[in-house]
């Protein structure tokens, strides 16, 4: 029988080789591999959506300050989660950078309080509201790195409640008050998020298993994961597609355009995913997820796009994505997760993928 939690802290990571006997370089170089640059940008966009949502004519701090606590909160989030995953990481991804020792379990540990902290002073400058966004926040993420990752389907709800909270406090950011009318745009995210967490889990299913971990593709297999993570993605798309009837003059054709790009790439996804052997080879989940990456990036700037105009919602999508991609393919296939390099490739192990 899966063990249904995670299992006690080994002394493998305590034993390991302790970062002082690394250089400057090589340990900064570990803390940019932690904060997962290929997915950095996305949680700061999502807030800057929340933002311009909030009010038509937004000062520009607290739109950079949208982006901002987000984002602290995500490289917070990035630090818990090799925290809380380094024994785990010692087994299956000894490279990464605590089990390593390029970063200590204490420097990691650390790093989350510290971004916990400016994301908190940033956000209540914003709006003391925002305060109790990131207690929610930090609420759902602790607790998915501390427990629900192994309690199968609430493991991905509450990663994707992650993000949701994101465009909320970016509401917040530029209004006084929280706009109930907006929340279904933040369960958007919400459904999507907690979709693509379900593509991570196929990606990560052989790894979890081996650390004891009950993801839902751990405890159902592959199949019924993707019918959970098609349930998900009907439910976004859905949403999606439906609400903005229900707003008058807010979305128009530029938001169309966008959400068709969104949903031909997740289809593609969905498509490699369904079609793919079972169990599904890890690196054609990594694949898919590639592609939702870059997918979600399209969906929030056409949310952008829709409150300014086709070319904001182009300008910000650029660079994200260019910043994603550099970041894949520059720093994490060759260190943090180098069995992402080269898809013909046969590989193995374990992969946190969100």
């Amino acid at each position: 029988m899966t063990q249904a939690n995670p299992p006690l802290r080994s002394n493998i990571v305590r034993g390991g080789p302790p970062a002082g006997q690394f250089g400057l370089k090589e340990r900064l170089l570990a803390h940019i591999e932690i904060w997962r640059l290929d997915l950095f940008s996305y949680a700061g966009l999502v807030g800057v959506a929340g933002a311009l949502f909030g009010s038509d004519d937004p000062a520009l701090w607290r739109v950079v300050g949208a982006w901002l606590a987000p984002t602290f909160g995500w490289l917070a989030a990035m630090y818990g989660g090799d925290y809380f995953d380094r024994d785990l990481d010692a087994t299956s991804k000894p490279q990464r950078p605590v089990p390593s020792g390029r970063v200590s379990a204490r420097g990691a540990f650390l790093g989350m309080v510290i971004n916990v902290l400016l994301g908190l002073v940033v956000a209540a400058v914003l709006n003391p509201l925002n305060v109790v966004v990131v207690v929610v926040t930090l609420g759902l993420g602790v607790a998915y790195n501390a427990s629900l990752k192994s309690h199968g389907v609430l493991g991905n709800i509450s990663r994707g409640g992650v993000t949701a909270m994101a465009f909320v406090m970016g509401t917040l950011a530029t209004d006084p008050d929280l706009q109930p009318e907006l929340l279904p745009l933040a369960l958007i995210f919400w459904l999507h998020d907690s979709g693509s967490n379900v593509v991570g889990a196929i990606c990560d299913r052989e790894g979890d298993r081996a650390g004891g971990y009950g993801t839902f593709p751990v405890r159902h297999g592959d199949t019924a994961s993707l019918w959970l993570m098609l349930g998900f993605d009907v439910a976004w798309v859905s949403l999606a597609i439906w609400y903005p009837l229900t707003l008058d003059d807010v979305f128009s054709p530029t938001y169309a355009a966008f959400l068709a790009v969104a949903l031909i790439m997740a289809v593609v996804s969905a498509g490699m995913l369904f079609r793919s052997p079972r169990p599904i080879p890890r690196l054609v989940g990594l694949r898919a997820h590639e592609v939702l990456v870059i997918e979600r990036l399209v969906l929030t700037s056409g949310l952008v796009a829709t409150v300014t105009s086709a070319l904001v919602g182009v300008l910000l999508f650029l660079p994200s994505a260019a910043a994603a991609l550099v970041a894949s393919v520059a720093i994490m296939r060759k260190s943090y997760e180098p069995s992402r390099h080269g898809w013909r490739k046969k590989a193995a192990g374990h992969s946190r993928v969100l």
